[in-house]
């Protein structure tokens, strides 16, 4: 199909329903997705995302796109994370047969096009995109969710300077919130299969071993959004396609201070330790990476990386607690 083809498709949309949306005009076509502007009875609008029609038949596809809404829905109940995720209003299969997602409908820009507008962005604004970021994984990941696909275009800027982040279409999932819907069918992801973005993926995930990714996965993934956006370019530079995910499978991310020499030494160690090789060697968990953001923030020393400068902590464990 040519992007044409789809935005036919999606034109003949406008003034269709799909479930109790009204669709009005069209906000965005995607590679897996057109997005609407829906409106329901009541007057509430939401932004409506609808699976290409022609993809409905691929299996994996469609349950992706299905568990999308599910879990988003489930984790914006838990208190710490109503505010870094959209609210999910209605997700699952039309009468007609179309597969969609109704969410908040947000106002603002995706970091990717922020990024797109200003190029490099400020380490203090850097540091505040993690910070929110981290706020999310932490609880995610207490639940066994890793979310596998973080990266700029993923997370969204509102103009209530809210950052929210979006996609869990491909997230592993351990168990939801008590209480909460179940999951629609489980996707399989097959050893030897990377999913994700290889410009932001870790080398677990390029070397398509999912029985080895966890937390620390997304970890490198938002160290990576980072590294761009204070970097100005990916971690593996310009490679695309098969050479790019082979960079990412077999090559330790250069250090930050090799491309952003301005920015502060502190700041280039905590992005550098999400994106070690290694996972056993990155940060242990998000509370831990949220902790070195926090300090930074504050304009003081990050302790995990301090104390592994010092000697005082092995790479990959935990800061003692008195």
């Amino acid at each position: 199909m040519t992007p044409e083809t789809d935005a036919e498709l999606a034109a003949q949309r406008i003034g269709t329903t799909i479930g109790t949306w009204k669709i009005e005009r069209v906000l965005g076509i995607g590679g897996m997705a057109s997005v609407f502007l829906g409106r329901r009875a009541d007057g509430c609008a939401a932004a409506i995302k609808v699976l290409h029609p022609y993809l409905l038949d691929i299996s994996e596809l469609r349950k992706r796109f299905l568990r999308e809404g599910p879990i988003g829905s489930a984790l914006a109940t838990v208190g710490p994370l109503c505010e870094g995720l959209p609210q999910v209003y209605e997700s699952g299969v039309a009468e007609d047969g179309s597969a969609f997602l109704a969410m908040e409908l947000l106002d603002g820009e995706t970091i990717f096009d922020r990024m797109a507008r200003k190029g490099v962005l400020s380490v203090d604004e850097v540091l505040r995109i993690a910070h929110k970021v981290l706020d999310v994984l932490v609880v995610a990941h207490t639940f066994g969710i890793v979310h596998r696909d973080l990266k700029p275009e993923n997370l969204h800027l509102g103009r209530d300077a809210r950052i929210k982040v979006l996609d869990f279409g491909i997230a592993r999932v351990d168990a939801l919130p008590e209480g909460t819907a179940e999951l629609p069918e489980k996707t399989a992801t097959k050893a030897g299969i990377a999913i994700g973005s290889y410009e932001y993926m870790a080398p677990e995930q390029a070397m398509g071993k999912p029985q080895e990714i966890d937390g620390r996965t997304d970890l490198f993934a938002l160290g990576a959004t980072m590294f761009r956006l204070l970097g100005g370019r990916y971690v593996h530079g310009d490679l695309d396609g098969p050479m790019l995910l082979v960079a990412a499978a077999t090559r330790q991310a250069p250090p930050l201070a090799s491309l952003a020499p301005a920015v502060p030494s502190a700041v280039c160690a905590v992005v550098d330790r999400a994106l070690v090789f290694r996972k056993e060697e990155r940060y242990p968990d998000a509370a831990t990476m949220r902790f070195d953001v926090y300090a930074l923030r504050g304009g003081k020393t990050p302790p995990y990386v301090t104390a592994i400068a010092e000697g005082r902590v092995r790479p990959g464990d935990r800061l003692p607690t008195r």
